[in-house]
């Protein structure tokens, strides 16, 4: 009888004692790896996942999805652009009125994040962030991890729910060392299949390889390559980093901390 009352105990007795909002998120990794109940996982891994989010909308508020503007001549649908009409040569035509419209970009973006070995706690929680940051912007995200080897999380021109992106993010295991050639390539073979007008890389990473190839040579093969240092400021991380931006057509930008990494990420997604 005592076995079969403790049974019908409620069975989440213990998920007050649970880490919850950012320590979840922080945490996460270290928590899945000690605990053998799936079902504390299961609750742990919700906590993390709405904690990221959480933090990344409050990064975004206020802040408008990336648009492009589109201009054409009238009568097409949009506004009168006043500028660019008193641009045309005159005598004007009715044609030569402008008009513009603001249009979801036509883009499929592909990050890149650095996941090696020495990316655990809060960095991995900074990271998925960033990644929920760009996905609650863009209609499609592609996400690539790599440490030794790259991970494609989800491909390029994926619609995959913000939660499920972040998720993804957070349970790729910290291993292995930097290839950052690897995550590149996975990237930019990753945009090749895209028919989208504009298709554009993000690396995310200190910018120092510690195995495989050069990332230089791998940075070529992208239409645009933006690369974000994350970290303090290194002569050699810097030089890595403008090199690899520069090969692939795109602007070094850098963040001194983990910690502001997401507004890095908001700021340059505002831009593009």
């Amino acid at each position: 009888m005592m076995a079969a009352a403790a049974s019908d105990q409620p069975r989440w007795m213990g998920e007050a004692a649970l880490p919850s909002g950012w320590e979840a998120a922080t945490g996460y990794r270290d928590f899945v790896e000690a605990e053998p109940n799936p079902d504390a996982r299961a609750v742990v891994r919700e906590r993390a996942v709405q904690a990221v989010l959480d933090r990344a909308r409050s990064l975004l508020r206020h802040g408008a999805r990336p648009m492009a503007l589109v201009e054409s001549g009238w009568p097409a649908d949009g506004e009168l652009d006043l500028d660019l009409t008193l641009e045309r040569p005159r005598p004007w035509a009715p044609e030569d009125l402008r008009v513009v419209q603001r249009l979801p970009r036509d883009a499929d973006i592909v990050a890149v994040l650095d996941m090696s070995l020495s990316m655990t706690g809060e960095k991995i929680a900074l990271l998925a962030v960033a990644a929920a940051i760009l996905r609650l912007k863009l209609e499609r995200l592609g996400v690539v991890a790599f440490d030794s080897a790259a991970h494609v999380l989800t491909p390029a021109g994926s619609t995959l729910h913000p939660r499920e992106v972040v998720r993804r993010v957070l349970e790729v295991p910290a291993a292995g060392f930097t290839n950052i050639h690897a995550g590149l390539t996975a990237g930019a073979e990753a945009l090749s299949r895209s028919a989208r007008r504009e298709r554009l890389g993000l690396l995310l990473s200190d910018g120092v390889a510690n195995m495989g190839p050069d990332p230089v040579l791998a940075a070529g093969r992208f239409p645009r390559l933006h690369v974000i240092q994350i970290g303090a400021p290194r002569p050699q991380a810097e030089r890595a980093c403008r090199a690899i931006a520069e090969a692939g057509r795109g602007r070094r930008l850098h963040a001194p901390t983990y910690a502001a990494l997401p507004r890095v990420v908001r700021d340059l997604l505002y831009r593009l």
